[in-house]
């Protein structure tokens, strides 16, 4: 479930520095006069964890904990399969033996934790259907602009969040990289928790099993609570941005989405003409609204059913 992590250690003894760069196969190099060893060209050899000696002696271990696993087990970075709690302490255990540091006094600054959920139902179907997370205080997806198709979703990004929420289609993420090993025939929708700037959350600490049973629990509590945007079965020939106005009206209210055009009419975003248009929809929508098949989604059962086999599969019971 752990992907993505980044790990510190403030200072290095000249010991442990010794043998962490035996170990790990760390090439020494220099920078305007200055030291420091890493494994960038020879890190997909041995796991694609990136590691780096600094000249002022600090570590810094970054990558997939997925893939380095991945990697041990069958020569292949890849992080689109099951990965449990136990396939994380595991990979722990190898990692501390197979680079000689010493877990001790190194902090966790940053960290991934995602379920991959295989789905009968094409993934941007699915995307297109989540609208947040949440129950009393929701939190929205926006589509990710920094990734084609929309593809991805997350929740506000703000620097001040600490923690926010991502979906994306994993598949086409690895065909988009061009990845040798990409699933074929199959669709993957990976959900992520994401953790960064973490304050004195150190390694022994956050690989104790009570502890990653406590994040794992919180994960799922999260996540169970994932939800999508209503089905609209409208008369033949509405068009698609009148569907869109209706389930904004369903979930943001009809004041707040008036101001949203009055908005974009006066940035002129929008004709005064679609303006009215849409103002006249919303105040007489109440009038109009029973022409309109409002229910469940569809996509629901397909995700719950999905989510919960590989939900039984990872979790830890205790």
């Amino acid at each position: 479930m752990i992907d993505n992590i980044t790990m510190i250690k403030r200072s290095l003894s000249e010991v442990e520095k010794k043998s962490i760069i035996k170990s790990s196969r760390l090439v020494c190099n220099s920078l305007n006069g200055l030291i420091y060893y890493d494994n960038r060209t020879t890190k997909n050899f041995t796991g694609g964890l990136f590691i780096k000696i600094d000249p002022s002696n600090k570590l810094k271990i970054t990558g997939s904990l997925h893939k380095y696993f991945s990697y041990l087990e069958n020569g292949c970075l890849t992080n689109f399969d099951s990965f449990t709690i136990n396939n994380v302490i595991e990979a722990f255990e190898k990692l501390i033996s197979n680079t000689g540091i010493d877990p001790r006094k190194v902090e966790i600054t940053f960290f991934e934790i995602g379920l991959n959920i295989k789905l009968p139902i094409e993934s941007k179907t699915v995307l297109e259907t989540i609208h947040s997370i949440g129950k009393h205080k929701e939190k929205l997806f926006l589509i990710d602009a920094n990734h084609k198709e929309a593809r991805q979703i997350t929740t506000e990004r703000h620097r001040d969040y600490r923690i926010y929420f991502k979906v994306y289609d994993k598949v086409f993420e690895m065909l988009d990289k061009h990845h040798k090993r990409t699933p074929t025939g199959i669709n993957i929708i990976r959900i992520e928790t994401v953790h960064r700037r973490c304050e004195k959350l150190y390694l022994n600490d956050f690989f104790d099993l009570d502890f990653l049973h406590r994040l794992q629990n919180s994960f799922f509590n999260e996540w169970d609570k994932l939800n999508f945007y209503n089905d609209i079965d409208a008369p033949k020939g509405t068009q698609r941005s009148k569907i869109d106005l209706i389930r904004n009206i369903i979930y943001k209210g009809k004041n707040e989405v008036l101001k949203q055009y009055k908005s974009q009419y006066e940035n002129n975003a929008l004709t005064k003409r679609q303006f009215y248009s849409v103002r006249d929809f919303i105040e007489n929508w109440e009038a109009i609204r029973h022409e309109f098949d409002i229910k469940n989604s569809k996509i629901v059962p397909f995700w719950k059913t999905a989510y919960n086999t590989e939900k039984q599969m990872v979790i830890i019971k205790k």
